[in-house]
């Protein structure tokens, strides 16, 4: 009798017991143990309409201190750069000294979770400002500058460039032109690019005479007496829209911040190559200018690429929050299923369909 008891002390927990992973009932406890930590993760994480709550809050809040910190710049920066600056690190220091959001001891999901608010405050405050910031240095500051400069009208090409030191804009004397026949590539190995120059003449001149204007443009030319930058080739263009030097647009600490920081010095190089060339006298104070047939659209089109770059950094920025903020709002418990969810429709699908499998060919064929 004692044989026969011995399977079943051992089955019931006897000193015989040795639970193994693919017994029933450990497996049936361990399944309800898992619903039950289940249950208690997503009670934990709130109800639905708590993680909509949260996603709207992590995608609204940062996006539009994106958006403020954007405008801040773009409005204020150029006048006023210190306050600007400040009043920025002010919103992105809020954002990484705000203290814990949560409520002291509260273990909950449904507190901690404002912690990441502040964490997505103090990204969007720093990333609103540097887009605002590479915003007003590669196309804003041009555009802003260019309007408070003047504009000068029937200027002979002849005269020396310090009359017109203080413009923006330039619209020639009827009698002169751009000589496109005198035109030069320069290659510049720092910049990697073709730097070229044309002389703007006028009937007055001779051969001698030192010139003072030159056209200018980059990857626009051929190496001698060819040049289509801006509109040299519209015979009613008789305008340009100056150049502006890095130390006319900014501090000489920012300088390096500006796109003509190196175009300067290099269109004066490909001047000193015209000048060995062509046997002609660069004036003592050159200037350079994209030539145009209406240098004012030539101008706001440094705002229109602004806005469009603001558009894009703002669109790429809420893409990413809304993202981002999908994965938080979800909370552990609901992403780990949803991830779940995935991988078992993606294998369920490659089982359906097994590479390698055998060919099936449509119907009608090879018959």
């Amino acid at each position: 009798m004692a044989g026969e008891g011995e399977p079943l002390l051992g089955r019931s927990g006897g000193p015989g017991f040795q639970p193994t992973k693919h017994d029933p009932l450990m497996k049936m406890g361990m399944k309800r143990v898992e619903n039950a930590l289940v249950k208690a993760g997503l009670a934990d994480e709130g109800e639905k309409h708590h993680v909509v709550m949260r996603a709207t809050a992590l995608t609204v809040v940062p996006v539009a201190i994106f958006n403020l910190l954007l405008f801040t710049i773009w409005r204020f920066y150029h006048t006023r750069p210190v306050i600007s600056l400040f009043f920025c690190l002010q919103v992105a220091l809020l954002g990484a000294l705000v203290p814990q959001m949560s409520k002291k001891g509260e273990s909950s999901w449904h507190e901690k979770w404002k912690n990441y608010l502040s964490q997505f405050c103090f990204a969007a405050a720093v990333l609103g400002m540097t887009a605002g910031l590479f915003v007003h240095y590669r196309h804003l500051i041009y555009y802003q500058r260019y309007k408070e400069m003047k504009v000068y009208s029937n200027v002979a090409a002849s005269s020396s460039p310090m009359l017109v030191a203080d413009a923006g804009i330039v619209s020639f004397s009827s009698d002169s032109l751009l000589d496109a026949g005198q035109a030069i590539g320069y290659r510049s190995a720092e910049m990697g690019a073709t730097l070229c120059v044309a002389p703007v003449i006028d009937t007055s001149m001779s051969s001698t005479d030192p010139i003072s204007f030159f056209a200018g443009g980059v990857d626009c030319c051929g190496w001698r007496g060819q040049f289509t930058c801006g509109d040299a080739m519209d015979p009613k263009a008789i305008s340009g829209l100056l150049y502006i030097p890095p130390a006319q647009l900014v501090v000489p600490a920012m300088e390096w911040a500006v796109k003509d920081d190196e175009l300067m010095e290099e269109f004066h190089r490909a001047v000193k190559l015209h000048a060995a060339v062509y046997s002609s006298r660069a004036g003592e104070n050159v200037r350079f200018l994209h030539w145009a047939k209406d240098p004012r659209e030539m101008r706001d089109s440094y705002r229109v690429a602004a806005v469009w770059a603001c558009l894009g950094y703002d669109a790429l920025f809420s893409c990413l929050c809304a993202f981002a903020a999908a994965i938080v709002a979800l909370g552990p418990q609901r992403l780990e299923q949803f991830v779940e969810k995935m991988l078992s429709s993606v294998v369920h699908r490659a089982s359906k369909n097994p590479r390698g499998g055998a060919y099936k060919p449509p119907l009608g064929v090879g018959r």
